[in-house]
Protein backbone atom coordinates (compact mmCIF):
# COMPACT_ATOMS: atom_id res chain seq x y z
CA UNK A 1 0.00 0.00 0.00
CA UNK A 2 1.30 3.31 -0.89
CA UNK A 3 0.61 6.55 1.43
CA UNK A 4 0.61 10.37 0.33
CA UNK A 5 0.60 13.10 2.79
CA UNK A 6 -0.07 17.09 2.94
CA UNK A 7 -0.94 19.53 5.13
CA UNK A 8 -2.16 23.26 5.00
CA UNK A 9 -2.46 25.85 7.39
CA UNK A 10 -5.76 27.96 6.90
CA UNK A 11 -5.72 31.48 8.42
CA UNK A 12 -9.92 31.10 10.33
CA UNK A 13 -11.06 29.18 13.26
CA UNK A 14 -11.84 25.74 13.73
CA UNK A 15 -15.13 25.80 13.90
CA UNK A 16 -15.43 27.79 10.18
CA UNK A 17 -12.87 25.15 8.21
CA UNK A 18 -15.10 22.03 9.90
CA UNK A 19 -18.03 23.48 8.72
CA UNK A 20 -17.34 24.74 5.52
CA UNK A 21 -15.17 21.14 4.61
CA UNK A 22 -18.32 19.47 5.35
CA UNK A 23 -20.32 21.68 3.13
CA UNK A 24 -21.20 19.90 -0.03
CA UNK A 25 -22.28 23.65 -2.02
CA UNK A 26 -18.44 24.50 -1.08
CA UNK A 27 -16.96 21.45 -2.69
CA UNK A 28 -16.96 22.49 -6.65
CA UNK A 29 -14.90 25.42 -5.16
CA UNK A 30 -11.61 23.73 -3.70
CA UNK A 31 -12.05 19.73 -4.34
CA UNK A 32 -9.96 18.47 -6.81
CA UNK A 33 -11.85 17.39 -9.62
CA UNK A 34 -15.15 17.47 -7.91
CA UNK A 35 -18.09 17.42 -10.14
CA UNK A 36 -20.86 16.51 -8.22
CA UNK A 37 -22.43 14.51 -5.86
CA UNK A 38 -24.15 11.52 -7.15
CA UNK A 39 -25.67 9.93 -3.48
CA UNK A 40 -25.11 10.90 0.09
CA UNK A 41 -26.60 9.11 3.24
CA UNK A 42 -26.00 9.88 6.73
CA UNK A 43 -22.71 11.30 5.41
CA UNK A 44 -20.15 12.95 7.08
CA UNK A 45 -21.31 10.86 10.54
CA UNK A 46 -19.80 7.44 11.21
CA UNK A 47 -21.10 4.63 8.89
CA UNK A 48 -22.28 7.67 6.54
CA UNK A 49 -22.35 6.80 2.69
CA UNK A 50 -21.07 9.17 0.16
CA UNK A 51 -20.55 9.01 -3.37
CA UNK A 52 -19.54 11.80 -5.96
CA UNK A 53 -18.05 11.68 -9.26
CA UNK A 54 -15.15 13.78 -10.94
CA UNK A 55 -14.95 15.75 -14.35
CA UNK A 56 -13.91 13.71 -17.09
CA UNK A 57 -9.63 14.15 -16.74
CA UNK A 58 -10.65 12.90 -12.84
CA UNK A 59 -10.91 9.47 -11.09
CA UNK A 60 -14.39 8.74 -12.13
CA UNK A 61 -17.20 7.55 -9.72
CA UNK A 62 -15.79 7.74 -5.73
CA UNK A 63 -17.31 6.01 -2.91
CA UNK A 64 -16.72 7.03 0.38
CA UNK A 65 -17.40 5.23 3.41
CA UNK A 66 -17.10 6.92 7.01
CA UNK A 67 -14.90 4.88 9.28
CA UNK A 68 -14.56 7.38 12.02
CA UNK A 69 -16.07 11.28 12.68
CA UNK A 70 -14.79 13.10 15.75
CA UNK A 71 -15.92 16.70 15.33
CA UNK A 72 -13.69 19.33 15.13
CA UNK A 73 -10.61 16.62 15.31
CA UNK A 74 -10.86 13.55 12.37
CA UNK A 75 -12.49 12.82 9.71
CA UNK A 76 -11.51 9.21 7.99
CA UNK A 77 -13.21 7.58 4.97
CA UNK A 78 -12.37 4.28 3.30
CA UNK A 79 -12.58 5.10 -0.59
CA UNK A 80 -13.13 3.11 -3.66
CA UNK A 81 -12.82 4.26 -7.29
CA UNK A 82 -12.06 2.72 -10.47
CA UNK A 83 -8.63 3.10 -10.32
CA UNK A 84 -7.82 2.50 -7.00
CA UNK A 85 -8.91 1.44 -2.76
CA UNK A 86 -7.93 2.75 0.21
CA UNK A 87 -8.64 5.18 3.73
CA UNK A 88 -7.98 8.94 3.95
CA UNK A 89 -7.90 10.37 7.28
CA UNK A 90 -7.86 14.40 7.53
CA UNK A 91 -7.17 15.80 11.29
CA UNK A 92 -8.08 19.12 12.22
CA UNK A 93 -5.62 21.60 14.94
CA UNK A 94 -5.93 24.43 16.32
CA UNK A 95 -2.34 26.38 15.24
CA UNK A 96 -2.65 29.95 17.43
CA UNK A 97 -5.58 31.65 15.41
CA UNK A 98 -5.45 29.44 12.21
CA UNK A 99 -6.42 25.96 11.99
CA UNK A 100 -3.98 22.79 10.42
CA UNK A 101 -5.68 20.52 7.93
CA UNK A 102 -3.61 17.50 7.68
CA UNK A 103 -4.57 14.41 5.10
CA UNK A 104 -2.91 10.92 5.26
CA UNK A 105 -4.36 8.66 2.17
CA UNK A 106 -3.01 5.02 2.26
CA UNK A 107 -4.18 3.77 -1.10
CA UNK A 108 -3.45 0.73 -3.61
CA UNK A 109 -4.00 0.51 -7.46
CA UNK A 110 -6.43 -1.73 -8.74
CA UNK A 111 -4.51 -3.07 -11.17
CA UNK A 112 -1.65 -5.36 -10.77
CA UNK A 113 1.20 -6.61 -12.82
CA UNK A 114 4.81 -4.88 -14.20
CA UNK A 115 2.85 -1.95 -15.44
CA UNK A 116 0.96 -1.24 -12.17
CA UNK A 117 4.45 -1.41 -10.69
CA UNK A 118 6.35 1.24 -13.35
CA UNK A 119 3.03 3.19 -13.15
CA UNK A 120 2.72 3.68 -9.52
CA UNK A 121 5.55 6.11 -9.45
CA UNK A 122 3.36 8.36 -11.74
CA UNK A 123 0.50 8.19 -9.49
CA UNK A 124 1.85 8.65 -6.31
CA UNK A 125 3.01 11.88 -7.55
CA UNK A 126 -0.20 12.89 -8.50
CA UNK A 127 -2.24 11.61 -6.12
CA UNK A 128 -0.07 13.86 -3.98
CA UNK A 129 -0.67 16.53 -5.63
CA UNK A 130 -4.43 16.50 -5.96
CA UNK A 131 -3.98 16.26 -2.04
CA UNK A 132 -2.03 19.55 -2.44
CA UNK A 133 -4.61 21.08 -4.93
CA UNK A 134 -7.68 20.29 -2.96
CA UNK A 135 -6.01 21.95 0.43
CA UNK A 136 -4.57 24.53 -1.01
CA UNK A 137 -7.78 24.74 -2.80
CA UNK A 138 -9.73 24.70 0.25
CA UNK A 139 -7.67 27.18 2.11
CA UNK A 140 -8.08 29.96 -0.39
CA UNK A 141 -11.92 29.08 0.08
CA UNK A 142 -12.17 29.61 3.65
CA UNK A 143 -10.08 33.05 3.06
CA UNK A 144 -12.47 34.07 0.26
CA UNK A 145 -15.17 32.85 2.87
CA UNK A 146 -14.66 34.73 5.72
CA UNK A 147 -15.89 38.08 7.33
CA UNK A 148 -13.30 40.67 6.30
Amino acid sequence: MARVEQEVLVAASLAEVWDLYFEPRDWPEWVDAFAGVVSSHGYPQEGGKLVWRTGAAGRGEITEEVSAHEPRSLHRIRFSDPTMTGELETRFELEGPATRVSQTMDYRLAERGVFAFLGAFFVRSQVKRSLERSLEGLRDHVGAASPR
